[in-house]
């Protein structure tokens, strides 16, 4: 009898085993499936995340360009990626320092973006008095304040000093 109840007990274990065995096969294949199928991409993104020294932010990219009606040109002065477009730390950095001034002439594909602020092509580090004007060109998070409360401002969004918190995580 004991050695009955034990193979008994031996076959209930080998099932619930195989069991598991199926499900976590079963889970493991579709991840695989998931994950070759490429996705569609998006023609606007949902969500981009701005790292800043004021706390990260998530940005409703595509709630401001589809229910709000916002154009890509609104916010994008250089274009829209795949188009010409230049990300805003190529011009709008978070501070003009030694750092940006060496990593800055390596944004652009093309040296014709140079004229927009210099008065010729920069065939390589300019003499300080050559700068253009970083007085007339704001930093990164200038140029985000006064786009994205500007506009708050107008459309009666979050704006204000304690609105803050509303866009920066703390």
């Amino acid at each position: 009898m004991c050695k009955t109840l034990f193979r008994v007990r031996i076959g209930q274990l080998q099932n619930r085993y195989f069991i598991i065995s199926a499900i976590v096969a079963l889970l493991f294949a579709g991840a695989v499936v998931g994950y070759a199928i490429p996705m569609e991409k998006q023609e606007v993104p949902a969500r981009v995340i701005l790292d800043n020294t004021g706390g990260r932010i998530v940005f409703a990219h595509q709630a401001h360009a589809v229910e709000y009606g916002g154009d890509c040109v609104d916010c994008h002065h250089d274009g829209v990626e795949g188009e010409s477009y230049l990300p805003c730390g190529a011009c709008h950095p978070a501070e003009f320092d030694e750092q940006f001034r060496l990593n800055h002439p390596k944004a652009f594909s093309d040296q014709k973006a140079c004229l927009r602020c210099h008065d010729g092509v920069p065939a390589g580090p300019l003499p300080e008095d050559q700068w253009p004007d970083v007085e007339s060109i704001p930093t990164r998070g200038e140029a985000f304040h006064s786009l994205c409360m500007g506009c708050h401002e107008e459309n009666g969004g979050p704006y204000g000093d304690d609105a803050c918190y509303q866009c920066h995580a703390r």
